[in-house]
């Protein structure tokens, strides 16, 4: 390793030793309490900002090293989503509505077919409003919190809540009246998990 590299070692080790503690707290939130993957979002981000360092860290006060830090955390994060296949986590679900009594071949390619239907519409919004609604419906995360995490109004979850579910519906028309929640009364903790 040469010089440079070593020099850049030791920032980004400095870096890890004042962030990593609150990088961890944040990638807990994102992974909904899963340590394991918080912890593989935050190795992931000081790979990354070691490898971006002179591009992207060396002129930054503190401040912007962690909004840095945080915002290379999300985006990993929300890549893991895009790769990740979330179909296994549903299915029981899925076929809890569809499915009451015994496995039918019929039931399951229904199914099935919704679910990508789900899927393709989630693709399909914008991506603030898929943070959202991912944060909400899958982690199943608070309205405060969703706000605290991606930084904007709590009336404004509640909006993209309200637009992601609309678009789900008229998806997948019936699939998610079975557990009806008017986005309008959510109270602002709702969700919170201790």
């Amino acid at each position: 390793m040469t010089q440079q590299g070593r020099e850049k070692g030791q920032l980004v080790a400095a870096l890890w030793e004042r962030e990593a503690k609150g990088l961890a707290s944040y990638a807990m939130v994102r992974t909904g309490g899963d340590k394991a993957a918080a912890e593989d979002l935050v190795q992931q981000t000081f790979m990354a900002a070691f490898l971006q360092w002179d591009e992207s860290l060396a002129g930054l006060d503190a401040e912007k090293r962690r909004n840095w830090l945080r915002s290379v955390c999300r985006r990993r994060w929300i890549d893991g989503i895009r790769r990740e296949t979330l179909g296994d986590r549903l299915q029981a679900d899925v076929e809890r509505l569809y499915d009451r009594v015994s496995p039918d071949p019929a039931h399951a390619v229904i199914a099935r077919d919704d679910l990508d239907r789900c899927w393709q519409v989630l693709r399909q919004l914008s991506l603030r409003r898929r943070e959202v609604a991912l944060l909400y419906f899958i982690e199943q995360q608070s309205v405060l919190r969703i706000a605290d995490i991606l930084g904007i109004q709590a009336s404004g979850v509640r909006k993209h809540v309200a637009k992601a579910r609309q678009a789900l519906r008229e998806a997948v028309v019936g699939l998610l009246d079975a557990e009806p929640v008017e986005t309008s009364t959510l109270r602002e903790g709702e969700g919170d998990q201790e």
